[in-house]
């Protein structure tokens, strides 16, 4: 898509773009210096889906473990719960590369598994 596109719909593609590049920081500019796009800002708060998922899954994982723990075999069946935490880290990156597809071709549609967690 070229830039005279872009600019043709009212989209910026490149803000958007970077929500998902650039995971924190990204949606951080967006949501505090550019609050009246309201492409990126959409495609900062599915950023921000994807990165909660990341920060959620292990910190869930780890209180579940520590609970766990103190029952006999616990920790065996903690280790297997972690496979949902791998399972987790593998839908994020299914789900980061559909949003950068999605901000590349000047979508707004949620991003796969998370997508409707933070809606806009």
């Amino acid at each position: 898509m070229t830039e005279s596109e872009t600019e043709r719909r009212g989209l910026n593609v490149d803000a958007a773009l970077l929500a998902y590049l650039l995971p924190v920081l990204g949606p951080a500019y967006i949501l505090l210096l550019r609050k009246d796009d309201a492409f990126s800002r959409y495609h900062a708060i599915q950023s921000l889906s994807i990165v909660a998922a990341l920060i959620l899954a292990p910190a869930v994982w780890i209180l579940f473990s520590w609970i766990i723990s103190l029952v006999p075999f616990g920790g065996v069946v903690a280790a297997y719960v972690f496979a949902l935490v791998v399972a987790v880290y593998l839908a994020t990156v299914v789900a980061w590369i559909v949003g950068i597809i999605n901000a590349l071709r000047a979508r707004r549609s949620p991003v796969p598994f998370f997508g409707r967690i933070l809606r806009v």
